[in-house]
């Protein structure tokens, strides 16, 4: 081989191999700057002089909150999202929304309510939430009785996420109730903390002492768990059986479950106590009932 062509080889095999982790850490600092720049003009059109915007894999996290903050409510969302896509069979290109979920974290009441009437042109009343916009996003007002630390409101919105990231599944389709979407979301939240953490471990036993009852009282029935009414432990109870569902002794099957509350030709309205009930294998109307307290009581 002549010596320039041995030359000229040596300098293509240098740049590949040069090239190719670069490549790769090119797509992982990909950005999203049509989400950054909607962010950005949303931001000013609400009067905040200084808005942070933090971009991670899935995420932007935008609003007046410092750096710092918005990092730690970004890797809350991006650990959340992980267990969440993990629980739900996600494909690794299959997502719930398009390009990245923009966070508007807006604890600021005056923040919030700008925000909602200028940018949205609406009523300001709860977290607004719309995966199949472009951006797709999130508004929060971070709102939590009594006196809630960053880590409790960070959680509180990765909680929504995940709720969303359960209804966006497959064909986003599915009928998936309110109890369930908010249980999964907490639940969800704080197994992605640790089952030893302080937030599930607090989880449970209000979850144990709402579904076995109070000593000489007399246990809630399962239809309580999506009961209208709002009783002290309608949150426990919910945050347990969607617990039950997702993760407990048929958490393999969880999927088919959520597939079975999609619409078809023959069920228009499928629901959890039919559909999604016989998707788990459960067609004796007291079996979840029971098999429910039984992992409460046992973990089995």
């Amino acid at each position: 081989m002549p010596l320039r062509v041995r030359f000229a080889t040596a300098i293509a095999l240098c740049a590949l191999a040069f090239a190719a982790p670069g490549s790769a850490q090119d797509k992982k600092d990909a950005k999203d700057p049509k989400a950054r720049e909607a962010a950005l003009e949303n931001l000013k059109k609400c009067k905040i002089a200084k808005p942070t915007i933090v971009e991670t894999d899935n995420f932007l996290v935008a609003g007046s909150l410092s750096e710092d903050k918005a990092k730690a409510l970004a890797n809350t969302l991006e650990k959340t999202n992980a267990l969440a896509r993990k629980t739900l069979k996600y494909e690794d290109k299959e997502s719930p929304w398009k390009g990245k979920l923009t966070v508007y974290f807006l604890p600021d009441s005056d923040e919030f309510k700008t925000f909602m009437r200028r940018v949205l042109q609406t009523a300001p009343e709860g977290a607004y939430i719309d995966i199949r916009a472009e951006p797709a996003h999130i508004v929060d007002p971070a709102e939590l009785p009594g006196k809630p630390t960053d880590v409790d409101l960070y959680a509180a919105t990765a909680a929504r996420v995940a709720g969303e990231v359960l209804k966006g599944k497959g064909t986003a389709t599915q009928v998936i109730p309110t109890w369930l979407r908010d249980g999964f979301g907490r639940v969800t939240v704080a197994r992605a903390e640790g089952t030893t953490s302080k937030r599930y471990t607090a989880m449970k036993s209000a979850a144990r002492l709402a579904v076995l009852g109070p000593k000489g009282g007399k246990p809630p029935a399962l239809a309580d768990v999506w009961a209208d009414s709002k009783a002290p432990t309608t949150e426990a109870l919910a945050n347990s059986f969607s617990e039950f569902l997702a993760y407990g002794p048929k958490a393999a099957d969880f999927i088919k479950f959520v597939e079975a509350l999609r619409p078809s030709e023959n069920v228009a309205a499928p629901t959890v106590q039919a559909q999604g009930f016989e998707a788990l294998g459960w067609k004796d109307a007291m079996a979840p009932d029971a098999a429910w307290k039984r992992w409460v009581q046992t973990g089995k």
